[in-house]
């Protein structure tokens, strides 16, 4: 099976976020695939965390291509994204990130 590379195409117009997901389908069928279904559609191990967590596809382009949330939605201390301790969660209408613990203020 080929690889994709999902996000860059939804940032680029190429597909949608449905032809996306059949994308994915097609991934999860395959018995021969042997890397990773993370890999197979380009993503990051933080982007199928994400996906994992409920955000959208094209969500996730849109913050590959312009900047995750890098702040806690509960605490307002920072989030490294690629350091993991986060999860994604709808909160004012839109998927952003909150630390699965909050740090301590101090």
């Amino acid at each position: 099976m080929e690889k994709h590379n999902v996000l860059q195409d939804l940032i680029e117009g190429q597909i949608t976020d449905e032809q996306a997901e059949d994308i994915l389908s097609e991934i999860l069928t395959d018995m021969s695939r042997i890397v990773p279904v993370h890999e197979a559609l380009g993503m990051s191990r933080q982007e199928w965390t994400a996906y994992a967590h409920g955000v959208e596809f094209q969500e996730i382009a849109n913050w590959r291509a312009h900047g995750w949330p890098n702040q806690c939605f509960v605490c307002g201390q920072p989030i490294v994204v690629k350091d993991f301790g986060w999860l994604a969660r709808k909160h004012e209408g839109r998927m952003q990130l909150k630390h699965v613990v909050c740090p301590e203020a101090g």
